[in-house]
């Protein structure tokens, strides 16, 4: 009887080894999952403002930009409204390159 007592115990500390192995798995599935979820989640906030700053930039630089094409194309404009009009010149150009 002595043997069966021994091998009963046996089973019992295996299926209760068992059980701890299941639980701690369990555990460590549900750790790493929260683990991932936190994880992402302050991936996204990061993301989210990364992107902001990007628009915020790219705002900025379409305005500077504007505002440069603006001051450029006023500046040839003036240029243009001071020009004096030569148009006897103008003709005897033409005229050498047609005639």
């Amino acid at each position: 009887m002595e043997d069966k007592d021994i091998l009963h115990h046996l089973l019992m500390v295996e299926a209760e080894a068992a059980s701890l192995a299941n639980d701690a798995t369990m555990e460590a599935d549900r750790r790493i999952a929260s683990s991932e979820k936190q994880s992402r989640l302050r991936y996204e906030e990061q993301f989210a403002r990364t992107v902001a700053q990007c628009e915020a930039q790219y705002n900025n630089d379409i305005v500077a930009v504007k505002a440069s094409y603006q001051e450029e194309l006023d500046a040839f404009c003036r240029d243009l409204d001071c020009m004096k009009e030569d148009r006897d010149s103008f003709n005897r150009l033409m005229e050498s390159f047609l005639f």
